[in-house]
């Protein structure tokens, strides 16, 4: 039920004119959060004290270095002022462009994502429906980025940063640095639930701040 309820406050937020449909642009990307209970051995119980429906997610760092989490990986879709529109969860060890159809809208204008969403299939699915192409490009070990793509990314950092904010959100206000339930069903409601409060937390703000826009009248 929780992306039915998503649904409907983005509904209203959408009949206040608080989230704009017209022209909207799409953010995707995904942030690993570590299961919890991730350590190992067995519990009392004789059973793995790890979380069975969790992965390793394994990123390199900005140092270049490797780091590993087991737990699960949250998938986000969100607009430019940071409006969840879908959303789902996965075991860590899913691929980030796996749950790139999920994540699309089709109404887009334009689709904003890193790097790990980079593929010709991507490429070619956009094109399929006229959703401008705002994908960090990846280099190869024998084919590297060049100085024009480099400059895209750069340009492309600056929007697609902003699909980040929720995820701040959920860890540091929501305390969802680990999750607080076992499996995978329960942490996709967990994080269902989360997603529909920064919506509502985020409407009230921009309601406060900005009050209702006129409605449009035609003619």
């Amino acid at each position: 039920m929780w992306e039915t309820l998503l649904g409907e406050v983005n509904r209203q937020l959408e009949e206040k004119r608080i989230i704009m449909t017209e022209g909207r642009i799409n953010i995707v990307d995904a942030t690993p959060v570590e299961a919890a209970q991730s350590g190992p051995g067995k519990a009392a119980n004789g059973q793995p004290k790890r979380d069975p429906d969790a992965g390793w997610h394994v990123k390199a760092n900005s140092r270049g270095t490797m780091k590993s989490t087991y737990g699960y990986s949250v998938h986000t879709g969100v607009d430019e002022d940071g409006f969840i529109h879908r959303q789902t969860v996965t075991a860590g060890n899913v691929h980030d462009s796996t749950e790139r159809d999920t994540l699309l809208l089709g109404d887009e204008t334009a689709l904003y994502a890193d790097a790990a969403y980079s593929s010709q299939a991507t490429r070619d699915k956009l094109e399929k429906f006229g959703i401008a192409d705002q994908v960090q490009r990846k280099g190869y070990r024998n084919n590297p980025l060049s100085e024009a793509d480099e400059a895209r990314n750069a340009e492309i950092s600056v929007t697609r940063s902003g699909g980040e904010r929720a995820f701040a959100t959920f860890k540091s206000r929501y305390g969802l640095m680990r999750t607080r339930l076992i499996g995978l069903a329960k942490n996709l409601t967990l994080f269902g639930l989360a997603a529909i409060a920064h919506n509502i937390q985020k409407g009230a703000k921009f309601m406060a701040l900005y009050g209702l826009p006129e409605p449009a009248h035609s003619g």
